[in-house]
C-alpha cells in the first residue's frame, strides 16, 4: 500500500533518541509504570537495548517516572469504582507494578469493611435486585459475580442473604 523510500537510511539508536521517546510516551498519553515504559522502548528499539535500561534510569532519577506516585493515583481512582481490593491489586499488578507497591497503596486505602459491603450491595442489587437471594444456583452465580469484582468470600456471602430493611 505505502512503499518505504528506496533511499530512506535506517534510523541510528542513541541515548538520547530513546530518552525522546520515553518523554514523548509520558507526554502523550500521560503516566506509565516503569516495566511498561521498558517493555515499550524493548519493543521499538529491539535492534540495540543497550540505552533503554540507562534511559529509564534518567527519568526515574529526574522523578518524571515513579511507580509509587502513580499505583497510588491509580488505586484511588479504581477505589471510588464498585470493586472490591482483590480486583484493584490484580488490576495494578497487570500495569506491571511490583507486589510491594501494590502492598503499599492498598494498605493506604482508607475504605473500610463496610465501605466494601456498601458497595458490594449496590452490585448485588442493581444486577440480581434487592430480595436475599435462596435459591442454590443463583446465590452461586451471585457469589461468582461478586467475587469477581474483587470482593470476599464473606462480604459476598453478606451481601446476598442481606435484607433491605435490615440497614
Amino acid at each position: 500500500m505505502y512503499k518505504r523510500k528506496p533511499n530512506a537510511k535506517p534510523q541510528v539508536i542513541s541515548y538520547e533518541r530513546v530518552k525522546s521517546y520515553m518523554l514523548w510516551m509520558i507526554e502523550r498519553y500521560g503516566d506509565y509504570s516503569a516495566k511498561t515504559l521498558l517493555q515499550k522502548a524493548d519493543l521499538l528499539f529491539k535492534d540495540d537495548k543497550q540505552f533503554n535500561e540507562p534511559a529509564l534510569e534518567y527519568l526515574i532519577e529526574r522523578d518524571i517516572v515513579n511507580d509509587l506516585r502513580y499505583a497510588q493515583r491509580l488505586t484511588a481512582s479504581f477505589s471510588e469504582k464498585n470493586i472490591g481490593v482483590n480486583k484493584i491489586k490484580e488490576k495494578l499488578y497487570g500495569k506491571g507494578f511490583s507486589s510491594q507497591t501494590i502492598d503499599d497503596c492498598v494498605n493506604g486505602l482508607t475504605t473500610t469493611d463496610e465501605d466494601y459491603f456498601e458497595k458490594a450491595l449496590t452490585l448485588k442489587i442493581r444486577k440480581f435486585g434487592a430480595e436475599p437471594i435462596t435459591e442454590l444456583k443463583l446465590k452461586q452465580k451471585a457469589l461468582r459475580h461478586l467475587i469477581a469484582k474483587g470482593f470476599s468470600y464473606a462480604i459476598a456471602n453478606k451481601v446476598i442473604g442481606h435484607l433491605e430493611d435490615e440497614s
